[in-house]
């Protein structure tokens, strides 16, 4: 294959070299109408390119140049169209009419010749000599009155002096570029019928050629019904044979179908390009459809419907106006395959890299045709070239892919017939092996039939131990619901709760069945007229180490503890509190002892004097949190907790907070913030917390408990719940 590239690459260079040879070495002009070949050998056939005396809106006869003596001041040049000349010309327009002439000086060495006229849009008449030679549909000034063609033809003529005058008129009303698009081909007769002859004859070739590699294709196609690339590259290269050989500058198609009306013509040249258009996309995705996007795909096709109903309902002066966009959609497409086809090579794709070569191939020859048609440079038409190139690579990948899927095939088959022809072998291998398997089979069911009667027995045991240990864990449970209740009765009642702070809830989901996390309420009246406004009222959150009926433990402590130290003893300041709480906890557990004991408890602390409106706090490892204004404040507590033998003292700082009305304060426990699931099973954290905390602190206060709880659960989802969750809100 690396050979073919190589040629194929070597052949367009050839072709791009022989344009350039053919179009631009000693190559005569024409310069202010005139046309000197006196010094050039006529044998040869030419190019009456150059400029040309040039008259807008006007049809001027070989009798009105005689009787007004018309000699030409304007000038434009052939190839050219008409919308091209709006700069120098402001009142020539893109529909109209005009004249040409040219006068040709030559050697006096033949009498017959032949010009050829390629691409004259609509109607064009032409004299030579003053001889009307040709006249190609009807030649108007109105448009009513003209009667458009397409016709390529080369007409024959005698001319025995050494001087030819051309005189051209056309009309166009009908298409949006009027004008000579191509160049005018002159010639002696003999030169311009082989020059046509063998043209002619090179396109039916290229034509049939073109029909047997696409029948040979859809023959693979129902062959192999899999192989879907193989029917869509031979609808492309009917796409293509039909619009380049029927329908392009060949003429064929007027010869096969010579009532065929202009306008049936142009449409069917547009409607061809869409067609393969979107065929040439189909074809790449068909070859690589992990790399192709099916909206591409879905958008090409619908564009390409669009445009083809489009030409078919409107006259050709308006449809021909998209062929510009077309070109520009056409373009990006082909930047797209090319990314497909290069990331088709990157994966490493069989037949990526050739597919990328005929496609550089056919796309170089696409746009050099592209640009020598608009008349951006002038070169020789490469589309056969390319073409050529681009269907033997094409061919060659498609059968390359069968090729090695028949290779496949054989080897399958000849597996299977070494499989048939060892079959006799290979069963009294297999049977021998069945057999012996089956002596070992019923060795091990002898086994397992000892080892079942020995699990029968040890299932009677476990039965009898399973009872005794449904009666003791019924008798463990009971003891922890009793625990339970005992420490239900100790939590503060709701009704006190809701008489102190009408605004609050309490968001309380223990772990177990008993929790280690724990709320208290207290209130101490230290004024001497027992005046409800002086009394201080605390609040409190605690997360107990360890939860379950360790925890529980720990909470019963605490609440006896707080008992003591805030209604017994009136202590009401939240870092006083702490310190005695901690001592408290140390001695009764003996840590000083012991040195190793780590259990206590993190715990935040609220006192609220309503008199100054004045909230004091001092947390032992928990934090509060408050919203004022839609902005959450965090007032972190100290790092160090209650309980444990720290070497250095501990120090439980104090803050006093001026609440405002419509202020709500936030107590916890870290359960709800180190829960685990959401969909990646990692924690929510704190920060998430405070933003739901901002999201929701604007609805009712108990309308907030249940926002809180169902996220918790939908957070959770499956997974187990890994810790008591506690949370406390509170609005002044």
């Amino acid at each position: 294959m690396k050979k073919l590239s190589k040629i194929s690459v070597i052949l367009l260079i050839l072709s791009i070299s022989f344009s350039s040879c053919n179009k631009y070495n000693d190559k005569p002009y024409a310069v202010n109408g005139v046309l000197n070949l006196t010094d050039y050998h006529i044998q040869k056939v030419v190019s009456l390119d150059g400029e040309w005396e040039f008259y807008w809106n006007e049809l001027i006869s070989p009798k009105d140049f005689r009787k007004r003596d018309i000699e030409g001041d304007t000038y434009t040049k052939i190839p050219g169209t008409w919308d091209n000349l709006t700069e120098q010309y402001p009142l020539v327009s893109k529909l109209g009419v005009a004249t040409y002439r040219l006068r040709i000086y030559k050697q006096f060495n033949n009498s017959r010749f032949g010009i050829k006229l390629n691409k004259i849009n609509v109607a064009y008449k032409i004299w030579i000599n003053g001889d009307l030679l040709y006249e190609a549909g009807k030649v108007a000034e109105k448009e009513k009155n003209i009667i458009p063609a397409k016709e390529v033809k080369t007409h024959y003529f005698v001319s025995e002096s050494d001087k030819i005058e051309i005189i051209l008129q056309v009309s166009n009303f009908n298409h949006n570029k009027g004008g000579i698009e191509s160049s005018i081909l002159l010639g002696v007769a003999e030169k311009m019928k082989s020059k046509e002859k063998w043209g002619l004859a090179l396109n039916f070739f290229l034509f049939g050629l073109l029909l047997i590699v696409a029948i040979n294709h859809i023959i693979l196609y129902w062959l192999r019904r899999d192989v879907t690339s193989s029917l869509y590259f031979a609808l492309l290269i009917f796409s293509i044979a039909f619009n380049f050989i029927l329908i392009g500058n060949h003429n064929i198609l007027s010869l096969l179908f010579p009532n065929m009306s202009w306008a049936m013509q142009i449409k069917l040249d547009f409607i061809g390009d869409y067609v393969s258009l979107f065929l040439f996309l189909k074809y790449i995705s068909s070859l690589f459809k992990e790399e192709c996007s099916k909206k591409v795909i879905n958008f090409i096709l619908i564009y390409s419907i669009l445009l083809s109903i489009f030409v078919l309902v409107t006259s050709p002066l308006i449809f021909t106006y998209s062929i510009s966009q077309f070109h520009i959609v056409s373009g990006i497409l082909i930047i797209y395959i090319l990314l497909v086809l290069a990331k088709a090579i990157v994966s490493g794709k069989e037949g990526s890299k050739q597919a990328m070569l005929g496609t550089i191939i056919l796309v170089i020859a696409l746009t050099n045709d592209t640009l020598n048609n608009n008349l951006i440079i002038n070169t020789l038409n490469l589309l056969p070239y390319g073409l050529a190139i681009f269907i033997i690579i094409q061919s060659y990948l498609i059968s390359f892919r069968l090729s090695k899927a028949y290779q496949y095939s054989v080897q399958l088959t000849d597996e299977l017939d070494y499989f048939n022809d060892n079959l006799e072998k290979i069963v009294k291998d297999r049977t021998s092996k069945i057999s012996q398997q089956k002596e070992e089979l019923e060795v091990q069911s002898e086994s397992l039939i000892v080892a079942n009667d020995e699990i029968v027995k040890i299932n009677q045991i476990l039965e009898g131990q399973s009872v005794e240990i449904q009666k003791k864990n019924k008798a463990l449970t009971d003891s922890v619901n009793y625990a339970k209740r005992l420490q239900d009765a100790v939590l503060p009642e709701q009704r006190i709760l809701r008489e102190n702070f009408p605004d609050h809830f309490i968001l309380f989901k223990p772990k177990d069945i008993v929790s280690g996390d724990f709320f208290w309420y207290g209130e101490v009246d230290s004024s001497w007229d027992f005046d409800e406004a002086s009394k201080t009222k605390i609040i409190i959150a605690a997360d107990c180490t360890g939860h379950g009926v360790p925890g529980a433990f720990m909470t019963l402590l605490g609440h006896n503890f707080l008992h003591l130290i805030v209604n017994i003893q009136e202590v009401v300041d939240p870092e006083q509190i702490l310190y005695k709480l901690d001592q408290l906890v140390i001695e009764t557990l003996k840590q000083r002892e012991s040195g190793t004991m780590k259990d206590g408890m993190d715990i935040a602390v609220m006192s609220v004097d309503e008199e100054k409106e004045i909230v004091n706090f001092s947390g032992a490892g928990n934090p509060i949190f408050y919203i004022r204004g839609g902005e959450l404040f965090e007032v972190k507590g100290s790092h160090f907790g209650i309980g444990g033998v720290l070497r250095k003292e501990k120090v439980f700082t104090p803050t006093k907070i001026p609440y405002q009305k419509g202020d709500i304060f936030y107590m916890l426990s870290d359960g709800f913030a180190d829960q685990i699931g959401g969909p990646d099973g990692r924690k929510y954290y704190k920060k998430r917390f405070k933003e739901l905390l901002v999201k929701i602190h604007h609805k009712p206060i108990m309308e907030q408990e249940g926002i809180l709880d169902k996220v918790f659960e939908e957070w959770r989802g499956e997974k187990k719940q890994i810790d008591d969750v506690l949370v406390m809100g509170i609005k002044f």
